[in-house]
């Protein structure tokens, strides 16, 4: 259905709506690229392809793609659109599914405006406050100490604000109600605007709490005054709750009085991937006030945090331009890495970041650094954010992760040691994922020496492996990876399980389907030797020879005494250790743990050697057709 929609859609059109786009020889369209600021044209756009590609930024992809990016939308909102544009039908969504209810165009457009006439209001409150200080820097009151906080405590400077417009929201608790809002913010068959803010969560019901302070302490509401187009401070008019969002909700019979979320606050508005405010983030500006240091939009029809990453929209060129994206905590580091020059950095919304986030910047790059900060909370956040990645995480993909020294967060150690010295560490300290993983397993489990903490690890990895459904070659490389850090061992078995794996999985080696000879050849003297080597071996590391015992007795031609012997030494374990063995981490130990498993690998080869033989034969004779013989031989590698 979704490749039907793509060719009924034309490309040229789809972009068309956003670029100025001119023919350039018989099969391309080139125009100034939406997605990095460019003098050139450098955007092309090729019809039978029915895709795109920048050669200034990179940017490329196909119709979808392009709406994504440009008009903010998740991907089943642009198929939906593209579908309905099309005239394809969509099927019936699963009913057991939960429901997304979008706002029609008018209420969305009216939510759109609404947020950016609130931005504009707290950057021209910034501004005016950064004026006071510079024409009376001895002036007193919220706003001049906001001032302050901004411009000396913190640094940053007014491209900076600018480029993230960066606001102030006054104490007041009506601010926003002091605004002539016009009638196109209106829901539809609404007199003023207060069900279109409320159901962006820019005013709130005066009943609701917010960090356990209720407004009652507000001033009481003046007398019912319309200001034009906008709406009085009581008015009759429900706030919209944004589950329910799509349909106006009736006026309820009495009447309602809102105050402002967000007060006395530094604002960071948020944007989505088309560049539309969709929601806020507060800093508290009063510490002793009782809110939350750091306030955030709630959930609104617009507004998604699981799916928005603060500062991508200005991070875009500079994540293309790099190919990578450090992924930080907080608005502040965002903003304060810009300032220094990393300008390719986003945060998630307050959450851990989410499947849906991380798919949105594998869109843009394949290589993703996580920077947390150098504290407890930083390094559990840093292991959720790893967990979240597998799922998703192939071999192609880059991903890394980075907790910072000494409990700073990466605001404070940019600010204090510069673009470069943060450009030096991430390259130094950033440890890949499956290194970030080990390490962390280890140090939970105090170390891989004990067989209990052994045991904990093994649990844990498996855990671990069980989340990496995206590229099972991968997952593999994590097993051999993870059974490295146990025993020391850069060979390893293939994990049992793993996609590609058997019921019989040793050394990369599997048993074949068809039927070997009930006796395999002797062995010769230095074969014996061999076996000889395993049994001594396995007595003098009896914990490595627990770990890879079902590979091993899988070899073994029982009908050979040798053989039969060595698989009764590997039953024993089960029951007691052998008594003649060296102690763990000794020379005699560590010699005797390589010893193992190096004499199990030629053992294995010697007995795919076998195998190889028996199948020529079986062929030869005729007992098994060409095609087996061959599907043989791929299986035993």
């Amino acid at each position: 259905m979704i490749d039907q929609i793509k060719h009924r859609v034309d490309i040229v059109e789809v972009v068309g709506r956003h670029v100025e786009l001119k023919r350039a020889g018989g099969a391309l369209f080139k125009g100034l690229c939406p997605f990095h600021t460019e003098r050139s044209p450098s955007f092309t756009v090729t019809p039978s392809r029915q895709s795109y590609h920048c050669f200034g930024c990179g940017a490329h992809g196909d119709a979808v793609q392009f709406l994504m990016e440009m008009e903010g939308m998740s991907f089943r909102e642009t198929i939906e659109d593209m579908a309905q544009a099309a005239g394809v039908a969509i099927p019936a969504p699963d009913p057991h599914a939960p429901v997304v209810r979008r706002p029609p165009p008018d209420v969305k457009k009216a939510m759109h405006l609404a947020m950016a006439i609130a931005a504009d209001r707290y950057s021209g409150e910034l501004a005016g406050a950064l004026d006071l200080i510079r024409a009376r820097p001895d002036a007193a009151g919220f706003q001049a100490d906001s001032a302050r906080y901004v411009h000396s405590k913190r640094g940053i400077h007014k491209t900076t604000i600018d480029r993230f417009r960066i606001g102030l929201a006054p104490e007041g608790w009506g601010t926003l109600k002091e605004l002539d809002w016009p009638r196109e913010t209106f829901a539809p068959g609404q007199h003023d605007a207060a069900t279109t803010l409320a159901a962006v969560d820019l005013i709130r019901v005066r009943e609701e709490r917010e960090g356990g302070a209720a407004p009652a302490a507000a001033p009481p509401p003046a007398a019912s005054v319309r200001k034009p187009f906008g709406f009085p401070n009581a008015t009759r008019a429900a706030s919209l709750a944004p589950a329910t969002a799509q349909t106006i909700a009736a006026p309820p019979a009495q009447p309602a009085s809102y105050y402002d979320t967000f007060r006395a606050r530094l604002i960071f508005p948020v944007r989505d991937t088309a560049g539309k405010i969709v929601a806020f983030g507060g800093r508290r500006l009063i510490e002793d006030s009782s809110g939350a240091k750091y306030l955030n939009s709630s959930e609104t029809p617009i507004f998604h945090k699981s799916h928005v990453l603060y500062g991508l929209f200005e991070a875009r060129e500079a994540i293309r331009k790099a190919k990578r994206v450090h992924v930080v905590e907080g608005y502040m580091d965002v903003v304060m890495l810009a300032q220094y020059g990393v300008e390719n950095a986003v945060a998630s919304m307050g959450t851990a970041m989410t499947e849906s986030q991380l798919q949105t910047l594998l869109r843009f790059t394949e290589c993703v650094i996580f920077v947390f900060d150098g504290d407890a909370a930083g390094q559990k956040a840093a292991r959720k954010a790893a967990e979240t990645v597998l799922p998703l995480v192939r071999a192609t993909h880059d991903i890394r992760i980075l907790t910072l020294p000494d409990g700073q967060d990466p605001d404070d150690y940019v600010r204090t040691h510069g673009r470069d010295a943060f450009d030096q560490l991430v390259e130094a300290s950033a440890k890949s994922l499956s290194f970030f993983l080990r390490d962390q397993l280890l140090e939970e489990c105090g170390g891989a020496k004990s067989p209990e903490q052994r045991a904990r690890f093994q649990q844990r990895f498996q855990q671990i492996l069980k989340l990496m459904t995206a590229d099972q070659t991968l997952a593999r490389e994590y097993w051999k990876m993870f059974q490295q850090a146990l025993t020391g061992d850069e060979a390893r078995p293939a994990p049992p399980g793993a996609a590609g794996s058997n019921s019989f999985q040793s050394f990369g080696y599997r048993r074949p389907a068809v039927t070997t000879p009930a006796r395999a050849p002797v062995l010769t003297a230095a074969e014996s030797s061999i076996v000889a080597k395993l049994r001594d071996a396995v007595r003098a590391a009896p914990e490595v020879a627990l770990q890879v015992r079902d590979e091993i007795v899988g070899l073994l031609d029982l009908d050979d005494p040798a053989e039969l012997r060595l698989q009764k030494d590997m039953d024993a374990l089960d029951e007691a250790l052998p008594p003649q063995r060296a102690a763990e981490g000794s020379p005699e130990w560590l010699l005797a743990r390589d010893a193992l498993l190096s004499h199990a690998e030629l053992f294995e080869i010697h007995r795919r050697q076998q195998v190889r033989a028996e199948l020529q034969a079986q062929r030869a004779s005729g007992e098994i057709s060409t095609a087996d013989y061959i599907r043989e031989l791929r299986e035993l590698g």
